[in-house]
């Protein structure tokens, strides 16, 4: 009898978190889809070449993530180059076509006993992004 090797990786799940924003469609498009955006509130260096965007922080933390996908003054998506391929985070912009309001949706992968934490520091992220765009 053959038994197939166990996998104990744990399985990350999908959240989507949104944030409603008072900012234009296309000034919150760039702020995070350039690297000049993204380092003013998402990273402490960012660069880009060849759609691959690295990450550097002030604790001295670094990744890199393939731009996989970009829909102008919609929606970029990122996949971080040392995670599973199905894993992605995405900035998603929807504005509602009656009131014009403008909302952020992010979606990452998280492990169910990180998604309270993940909703946190993504929480404190746009904080930092709302300030810098002055909305």
């Amino acid at each position: 009898m053959s038994r197939k090797p166990k996998n104990d990786t744990p399985q990350k799940q999908k959240i989507e978190i949104e944030f409603n924003m008072h900012s234009s469609v296309p000034i919150l498009f760039n702020y995070i889809s350039t690297p000049t955006g993204l380092q003013s509130w998402f990273a402490d260096q960012v660069s880009a070449r060849n759609q691959v965007f690295h990450f550097e922080w002030e604790d001295g933390s670094a990744n890199s993530a393939d731009l996989v996908k970009s829909v102008q003054n919609k929606l970029v998506r990122f996949h971080w180059t040392d995670s599973p391929e199905d894993e992605y985070f995405e900035f998603h912009i929807v504005q509602d076509e009656l009131t014009g309001d403008v909302e952020l949706m992010i979606i990452d992968f998280c492990l169910d006993e990180e998604q309270e934490s993940t909703a946190m520091l993504w929480e404190s992220q746009v904080e930092m992004l709302r300030s810098v765009i002055g909305a």
